[in-house]
């Protein structure tokens, strides 16, 4: 079966009107997107679930169901042989009783079946794991019931918005990349947590530092020593997530402190005051051989920035910042800053306007691309509010993170829905885990 098959064979059974070949079902089944179920065994549970609830209050794969219906079975029988209950007792409550001793018997018959009773279980548990799915029949093939499962609605939503590149290929080549996407989803959220649960307390967005760690790239232990140590030296969160990042890259904490202090020197001698912010800036000259260097290029960034009326004071501080790993010379980068600026909507808040132009300004090389980034990030910023996946005020952000993921706006979301699905892990999302999932939707697209 291909994809474009696969697609419609699933849309058919989420509208509960199955039609697929027996062929095309047997695929389905085998790769645990649909589940199938006799009529007779659904007529079965009807009343065999909610009479061993009743009278044994248990599963009916409980293995000590047997035992408490015998037991409830005995009690009744004997109230019945009792004369003095049946002189006593109403002939409709005697009645009644009659018939619970009937379905005790029937219950008891089945849950003695070695080969009727596992297929119920097995359809009871199918279910619990797909919520109620709802079972129809193929007119195709007969009386048989089949539904979706929640792995085959997963699979039919991504498909459907990659089913133009996926269309003519075979299902299995689709199941490999979703099944493979999955598979890292659910590690990647494993190490999230393990992250979270070891960071200590952090006053201030602590998923920020989360999501430092998870970029240093090294195992979740690895990147909680790192911080610890660097920690003690500095006692601040964000420094040492700084010193976390660069450690690779520079020797370890220490001389990352080092040479964070030598830029922070080459800052200060540049003319910038020592404010956090100046401070938190200086990381972005870590990379060069020598912090004079950084600072002549972050000092003509801010310079043209300001010269130009896109940013004044604080927010020059951290646009520069944003633009200091960006190809081309100062006048280039800038250059580019203001091509963005003047293509994104008015609409926007001056401070997010402008944050959003040198953004988007830092992702590209030459001035031609900055059209089709700019409606990029539109689409996707669209994309994530009627989703209902990031508020409108903080959906400029969110969308500027995930411009660079592959796939379209549409895809570019269902990747991180998908995503904080997997970081919520059965509770309700929060703002963190938005955050960490668009900082990472690109390592998962597929």
């Amino acid at each position: 079966m291909n994809c474009q098959r696969a697609t419609e064979a699933l849309a058919s059974l989420a509208n509960n009107q199955p039609a697929f070949s027996a062929d095309e079902i047997e695929e389905l089944l085998a790769r645990e997107l649909a589940i199938e179920a006799d009529p007779r065994d659904m007529a079965t549970l009807q009343w065999l679930v909610p009479a061993v609830q009743d009278h044994a209050e248990c599963a009916i794969g409980d293995p000590e169901a047997p035992l408490k219906l015998s037991t409830k079975l005995d009690e009744i029988t004997e109230q019945l042989k009792s004369d003095w209950y049946r002189f006593t007792t109403g002939t409709d409550k005697i009645a009644l009783r009659e018939q619970e001793r009937h379905t005790l018997r029937r219950a008891l018959a089945v849950l003695a079946d070695k080969v009727e009773l596992p297929r119920l279980v097995q359809i009871m548990a199918d279910g619990q794991a797909n919520r109620d799915p709802k079972y129809a029949a193929c007119a195709a093939l007969g009386s048989e019931l089949y539904a979706i499962t929640q792995r085959g609605a997963r699979v039919r939503r991504e498909l459907e918005l990659r089913l133009t590149r996926f269309a003519v290929q075979p299902l299995d080549v689709f199941l490999k990349a979703f099944d493979k996407t999955e598979r890292k989803m659910e590690a990647f959220s494993g190490d999230i947590a393990t992250l979270a649960g070891s960071i200590g307390f952090v006053k201030k967005n602590p998923h920020q530092v989360v999501i430092g760690l998870a970029k240093t790239g090294a195992p979740p232990a690895e990147a909680i020593g790192l911080y610890r140590k660097s920690m003690h030296t500095t006692g601040a969160p964000d420094v040492a997530v700084t010193y976390a990042r660069n450690a690779a890259a520079h020797g370890g904490p220490e001389q990352v402190a080092q040479r964070l202090k030598q830029a922070q020197r080459a800052l200060r001698d540049a003319g910038f005051p020592m404010t956090p912010v100046v401070m938190g800036a200086a990381k972005t000259l870590l990379p060069f051989d020598h912090p004079e260097t950084g600072a002549a290029r972050f000092t003509a960034i801010a310079q043209l920035l300001e010269s130009q009326n896109l940013t004044r004071g604080e927010p020059t501080i951290k646009c520069t910042a944003r633009l200091m790993p960006a190809a081309g010379a100062p006048q280039d980068v800038v250059r580019r800053a203001i091509l963005a600026y003047n293509q994104l909507p008015d609409r926007m808040d001056r401070d997010t306007h402008t944050s959003s132009a040198v953004a988007l300004a830092s992702m590209v090389q030459s001035d031609d691309a900055i059209p089709p980034i700019v409606q990029r990030f539109l689409e996707i910023q669209q994309e994530l509010v009627s989703r209902r996946v990031s508020l409108s005020n903080l959906s400029a952000a969110d969308a500027l993170e995930c411009v660079a993921c592959p796939g379209t706006p549409a895809e570019v979301v269902s990747t991180v829905r998908q995503l904080i699905g997997k970081l919520a892990h059965n509770r309700e999302s929060h703002r963190g885990d938005i955050a960490i999932a668009v900082a990472f939707a690109k390592r998962f697209a597929y």
